[in-house]
């Protein structure tokens, strides 16, 4: 059988939001046009952070978030790529020979506008015009998407977040932010507060900004509820706490250890707050599970 012809587009496409999914639109009708198909290559952290480690990038997507909104918005295949000694020393020559025409055999390529490969970032889509059309290998480099005079960024997505801002980066991301988790077993104090909480398990890279949010919780069942997520050290019931996330699940009463779920943020409700008393808590988890239900079920 014949290979499908293969429109490739590269990128770290943390949170794969609006600017990325311009490319993986572009790249879309190309492959159909081709009869082909289209192949995502992610790098799993920004190439930057390789050669300044002191950096410190938070991940709006873990990998299998960005996977799972990768195909959504189409991609066919993903292949995640971590960057190393070894890519950093590659010529952008050898990049283009031995990874984009005989590791992953692209037919096109389709790149953002300040895509970089090769030692010294020497790979420009200029110079992936040039040289991929002497290949045979026809290049695409998709402009910024701006809005509001500034372009749709991982950076902004992750500074409004931090800020609060649920509203704007949804709008940014073209999607929900999301949080894929496991639930670990915890202390049951929710519980005894009459607000069970499944304590999340994360991967300690997803940013996951302090306060209390309105979600909705896709249950293993297939079955969604809403939910109250808190993040943050639960300075109440916690003198030194690390930042934990948990949330409550309105209108369910199952157990969840060892299961996974799927969190969609929905509004940012308000800051973590140390309270005086575990009444004065139990009063206001009650205020923000009805908050909550005012914004989901409106």
């Amino acid at each position: 059988m014949t290979a499908k012809p293969v429109v490739l587009t590269l990128g770290t496409f943390d949170g794969v939001h609006r600017g990325h999914q311009t490319l993986l639109a572009l790249a879309r009708r190309r492959a159909d046009a081709l009869r082909g198909e289209v192949l995502a290559v992610a790098f799993e952290r920004p190439p930057r952070v390789y050669f300044r480690p002191e950096t410190t990038v938070p991940r709006l997507t873990s990998p299998a978030e960005k996977e799972e909104w990768l195909r959504r918005f189409g991609a066919d295949r993903v292949e995640h790529l971590r960057f190393g000694p070894g890519l950093a020393r590659m010529r952008a020559r050898e990049f283009l020979e031995a990874r984009v025409l005989r590791r992953w055999k692209a037919r096109e390529v389709v790149v953002g506008f300040n895509f970089f490969f090769g030692r010294g970032r020497e790979g420009t889509p200029a110079f992936l015009k040039t040289e991929g059309a002497r290949r045979g290998i026809r290049a695409h480099a998709v402009p910024a998407l701006a809005e509001g005079g500034r372009p749709v960024s991982s950076g902004g997505i992750r500074e409004r977040l931090a800020a609060g801002d649920v509203r704007t980066a949804h709008r940014w991301l073209g999607h929900p932010y999301t949080l894929l988790a496991a639930v670990r077993r915890g202390r049951g104090l929710g519980r005894k507060l009459g607000f069970p909480t499944a304590n999340l398990a994360t991967d300690g890279e997803k940013l996951l900004p302090p306060g209390v949010y309105a979600v909705w919780v896709d249950l293993p069942n297939g079955v969604r509820r809403g939910g109250v997520l808190n993040i943050g050290v639960r300075p109440t019931v916690v003198r030194k706490g690390r930042p934990t996330a948990e949330v409550h699940v309105l209108d369910y009463t199952g157990l969840l250890p060892g299961r996974r779920l799927r969190l969609e943020w929905v509004a940012f409700l308000r800051p973590e707050k140390r309270f005086a008393s575990l009444d004065a808590l139990r009063r206001q988890i009650a205020a923000d599970a009805a908050a909550a239900r005012r914004l989901l079920f409106r």
